[in-house]
């Protein structure tokens, strides 16, 4: 099987997610500022399809970079570790949504498997595997501390239809979780685009 550098695309991927995200969160929590708790489901629902189709996208170009191992020495482990991991949690968070479940439960595995991200990336940095060690530590930060901050926001969803309104705390975790998913898209995007020329003059 010849080599394919994927890269540049999986990071797009993780854009992507990001961008998602926010749109889905924020569509939702103007909705309940309009209309309360009424038809919060609803907001959610068109989300599902492109959620699922990421998802199913990164778990199987994932699952594909750690079967084929195509970056160079332990940068496959780095990189499609983590990677594969979010690609599972989309994945459940789609269906929870579809089915109906509470997501806080997917909204704790998002958590672990966020200080996960972390983990990797501070071993990393240490490790001086990068050329740009802030960059790609803030990459894995952004997302772990975005998939920490996934569980306090699931269940503030959860909790949602029994209240009259928002706190300010709830207020705060969705600002937090908001700024997460706005770094860690801007950077994977950042990187996947220094990334696009080097590969189209370079390619395997």
């Amino acid at each position: 099987m010849p080599f394919i550098d994927d890269l540049a695309m999986e990071l797009f991927t993780l854009s992507l997610v990001g961008i998602l995200s926010i749109y889905l969160t924020g569509s939702v929590f103007l909705q309940y500022r309009k209309n309360g708790a009424n038809d919060i489901e609803g907001s959610l629902k068109p989300g599902v399809f492109p959620l699922l189709m990421l998802g199913a996208v990164i778990i199987i170009m994932g699952i594909y970079g750690e079967m084929t191992w195509p970056l160079p020495g332990s940068y496959n482990i780095l990189f499609y570790d983590p990677y594969t991991i979010i690609g599972i949690v989309i994945l459940m968070m789609a269906l929870a949504i579809h089915f109906k479940q509470k997501l806080q439960y997917v909204g704790i595995i998002a958590a672990f498997s966020g200080l996960i991200a972390i983990y990797y990336g501070v071993n990393a940095y240490l490790d001086k595997m990068t050329s740009s060690p802030i960059a790609m530590l803030g990459l894995y930060i952004a997302f772990g501390l975005t998939g920490v901050f996934t569980f306090p926001t699931t269940l503030i969803y959860d909790m949602l239809p029994g209240r009259g309104k928002s706190s300010s705390a709830w207020n705060i975790v969705l600002v937090i979780f908001w700024i997460g998913l706005v770094v860690s898209s801007v950077l994977a995007a950042i990187t996947a685009i220094e990334a696009v020329p080097q590969h189209l003059l370079a390619p395997p």
